[in-house]
């Protein structure tokens, strides 16, 4: 696929089959977001790949408000994480980048995946919680969750309604 192509047709899914991602693949996947670009190539990323029922049960009902049970129902979730003494000032861009380019190689690749946010400025508690979940040492902070399988072809997705970009666009000055 094409980049651009790869780019512009990338949507969340939600739904998945039970048909198991090979550790192949999850390797491809991380090794894309070590490609992300990082502040001052710091590269401070850590993964959390999770497929015990039982962890991804936590994780989807602390995430419950915003009916994350696709957390569950996928096959893994990958947490980005960062390591915050390594990204001092830019860990949650640092982790961003990583998340885009798993869910742009996911896909590629024909795998579906949502982004669900795993640190909120406004939620410390969130942050906190999965990383008692996980295990997390203090300094990793955990940045996203990535539910990750192949796409349930039942699952409609919606056109997606995209602003005009000659209406953001700016030259030289607003």
């Amino acid at each position: 696929m094409e980049t651009i192509d790869c780019i512009k047709t990338r949507r969340s899914r939600r739904l998945f089959t039970d048909k198991e991602v090979p550790d192949e693949i999850i390797t491809t996947l991380i090794d894309c977001a070590v490609n992300a670009p990082s502040s001052i190539d710091c590269q401070p990323w850590h993964f959390v790949i999770v497929k015990n029922r039982e962890s991804k049960l936590k994780l989807a009902r602390l995430k419950e408000e915003g009916n994350q049970q696709h957390i569950l129902t996928a096959p893994i979730s990958i947490v980005v994480c960062v390591d915050i003494n390594k990204s001092p000032g830019r860990w949650i861009e640092d982790g961003v980048t990583a998340t885009e380019n798993i869910l742009l190689g996911a896909h590629d690749i024909g795998l579906g995946a949502v982004y669900v946010t795993g640190f909120k400025s406004s939620k410390p508690e969130v942050a906190e919680d999965i990383r008692s979940i996980l295990n997390l040492p203090e300094n990793i902070m955990p940045i996203t969750i990535l539910p990750i399988g192949y796409p349930d072809d039942s699952e409609k997705l919606e056109k997606k309604e995209l602003i005009d970009v000659n209406n953001i666009i700016h030259h030289e000055k607003w």
